[in-house]
């Protein structure tokens, strides 16, 4: 097949690229689409929208495999999926309304606890008004501040944690200003965290938890706010798979095909947990877009589920692509 890899590139330490694609991960990604016998070709996605969409009208691509952030607004995720559904053309993920599901935190723990799935009591406010006129019984203290549409704990500070009301509003307030799509005011649960690969592709979908191990700072409310993760290698351990009893991985592993399921989200996902001291587990979000990085938690889980460690994760995504075809066409998502 001829494949068309989109990608924004991260460049620089602008805070809203954090989650762009490092150009080490795109060069593995076509090293794997090559390896698996592939043809591809490459698109940064940062020019404007109808030259993107001229140069795939000109390529004519079998498949796209979106790597695609987007920055600025809620569905940014959404725009290289929607323009390849303009064009007809399939591409790997999920559709541009599941995407937007997925980012949408407060969304994500709504449709979660409709399905019974634990998530921490949460506020959403969308303006200042609604954080001052908010009971101050009604929040679920202590908490953290963050902002509901962002992703690589972007907005989320040693400020975040919060004990007293007045300090939940000062933040929220302060986030809005730089995020105005919205913040949650979250309870805070002492714990681990946990985190569940999930490739459609692969029996059952979800993959072996892993645990992200905080190395630096552990008193109470220390989180992997946006500054532990500019240098992770020096405040967090990656432990495949977590340290837990089969019961809790079993329940993390439920939980998480239950919560893409519920998205509708399709190929690829991560789900994000926070265990407890006394185990329960507290679905906190959804990744529809996990990064793909060599080495990285997505690689580890999958090699652990008998998938070749290199390559196996991208040939899951195109395997389970590809079956969605009907006629070059991509089937519906999940109701």
């Amino acid at each position: 097949m001829r494949i068309a890899v989109t990608y924004n590139q991260r460049r620089d330490e602008d805070p809203y690229r954090r989650g762009f694609t490092p150009v080490g991960t795109v060069r593995a990604v076509v090293d794997s689409v090559r390896h698996l016998g592939h043809r591809a070709v490459l698109r940064e996605v940062g020019a404007p929208l109808d030259e993107t969409a001229r140069w795939l009208r000109q390529v004519g691509p079998d498949l796209v495999l979106n790597l695609a952030e987007g920055r600025g607004h809620p569905w940014r995720q959404s725009v290289v999926p929607s323009l390849c559904a303009d064009l007809g053309l399939p591409y790997t993920g999920s559709d541009p309304a599941a995407l937007y599901r997925a980012l949408d935190k407060n969304l994500t723990k709504t449709i979660a606890a409709r399905c019974g799935l634990p998530t921490p009591d949460w506020l959403f406010f969308s303006d200042a008004d609604e954080v001052f006129r908010a009971d101050s019984d009604a929040f679920p203290l202590p908490a953290v501040v963050k902002p509901n549409f962002e992703s690589s704990s972007l907005g989320i500070t040693a400020d975040s944690y919060v004990t007293r009301p007045e300090q939940a509003r000062v933040q929220a307030v302060r986030l809005l200003a730089q995020h105005p799509y919205g913040v949650l005011v979250e309870r805070y649960v002492p714990g681990r965290d946990i985190t569940v690969p999930y490739l459609e592709a692969v029996k059952d979908g979800a993959l072996t938890p892993a645990e992200h191990v905080l190395l630096s700072g552990t008193e109470p409310g220390s989180m992997f706010d946006f500054a532990r993760k500019a240098a992770p290698g020096e405040h967090i351990r990656l432990d495949v798979p977590a340290k837990v009893d089969d019961g809790i991985g079993d329940r993390a592993r439920t939980m998480t095909v239950t919560a893409v399921h519920a998205l509708g989200l399709r190929d690829l996902a991560r789900a994000d947990f926070r265990l407890a001291s006394d185990g329960a587990l507290y679905l906190l979000e959804v990744n529809s877009l996990p990064t793909l990085t060599p080495g990285g938690v997505m690689h580890k889980a999958a090699a652990l589920a008998g998938l070749d460690p290199v390559h196996g994760v991208l040939d899951a995504v195109l395997t389970s692509a590809h079956a969605r075809h009907d006629d070059g066409r991509l089937m519906p998502s999940r109701p």
